[in-house]
């Protein structure tokens, strides 16, 4: 039996695929604090949570509100407002990193939405040497929303406050 091209439907000649599409995007949590916006990549998040009980710890910074308990493990929990501004952020929600990263959790105001940007939609941000403990917190920003998003760097927020408690 012989095939008529006019009665196949029409097919685009390369169809995207989801991987295609991804090859350099990846998904940013937004979340505020003090009514900044803020985002870290969403493969380091392991969980959103209500403010629960805090069980302090001696001789920590004032930053380092003591120990949340998720599913028996404990989490460090950092007051990022307290840790950039000095000024104490609402207790409302937890963050919790992804224990691979450390065992470590943030409080922030709320959760405000996911950005899936490609890599060269994030702006840079370049350091100087009179740069300040939240211009060395946050490497890239990007417009959300006709909102500028700062997007943290996990690792020099540990190293600052391993610096700190060393």
């Amino acid at each position: 039996m012989a095939v008529n091209s006019s009665d196949l439907p029409d097919i685009p000649a390369q169809i995207p695929t989801e991987e295609h599409e991804s090859i350099n995007s990846e998904k940013y949590l937004i979340f505020s604090i003090l009514n900044k916006l803020y985002s870290f990549p969403s493969r380091i998040i392991g969980e959103i949570a209500l403010f629960d009980a805090v069980y302090p710890l001696p001789l920590m910074p004032s930053y380092v509100l003591g120990v949340v308990n998720r599913y028996s493990i404990p989490y460090a929990l950092f007051d990022i407002g307290l840790l950039f501004y000095n000024t104490p952020s609402p207790q409302k929600k937890v963050l919790i990193v992804k224990d691979e990263i450390d065992r470590i959790a943030f409080l922030i105001d709320d959760v405000t939405g996911i950005a899936d940007l490609q890599q060269e939609n994030l702006i840079n941000i370049e350091r100087n040497a009179e740069s300040n403990d939240l211009a060395e917190a946050i490497y890239a920003s990007f417009n959300w929303n006709d909102n500028d998003v700062f997007v943290l760097d996990i690792h020099k927020i540990i190293e600052r406050v391993t610096g700190e408690l060393g």
